[in-house]
């Protein structure tokens, strides 16, 4: 065998090589945080305004993970008229389990989010909500077991 036959055999099962890793790579899932991301990044002194506003209240929003979901309870502080807010529950491992929902508190104080919509794992629960004239923002890292 020649040498300029052992140089092509090697060429291409290189050339081989980097077409077959580049079509693993098209392969692969890439999920950012968020769809709008870079939107989000624009805004967020926002957020830590939110953040400081959400530190500095005497009473906030609790949680409580429960056997059958999360069980969120707020001061009476924050039912004033106006109150608004979302809860976003991020899955860090796979976007296609997050979901969001409306803050709708009962009478007491208390919102039951079950878990029918929460699997087994790690959630990032991101609280936002407005009272008073006032943006609140908190994050919490729960287990659902």
């Amino acid at each position: 065998m020649s040498w300029g036959f052992r140089i092509t055999i090697l060429y291409l099962s290189f050339v081989a090589l980097i077409v077959t890793l580049v079509v693993l790579c098209y392969g692969q899932k890439v999920e950012l945080v968020s769809k709008d991301y870079y939107r989000q990044e624009l805004q967020y002194q926002d957020r830590i305004d939110a953040i400081n506003n959400a530190n500095a209240a005497t009473h906030t929003i609790n949680h409580a993970v429960e056997a059958n979901g999360v069980l969120l309870t707020a001061s009476a502080e924050f039912m004033q008229a106006g109150f608004e807010g979302m809860v976003n529950f991020f899955r860090p491992s796979d976007s296609s389990k997050d979901f969001k929902t409306e803050l709708k508190f009962d009478a007491d104080g208390k919102q039951m989010i079950t878990g029918d919509k929460l699997e087994k794992g790690l959630y990032k629960m991101q609280l936002s909500w407005q009272s008073g004239g006032k943006n609140y923002f908190k994050e919490q890292v729960i287990t659902i077991k």
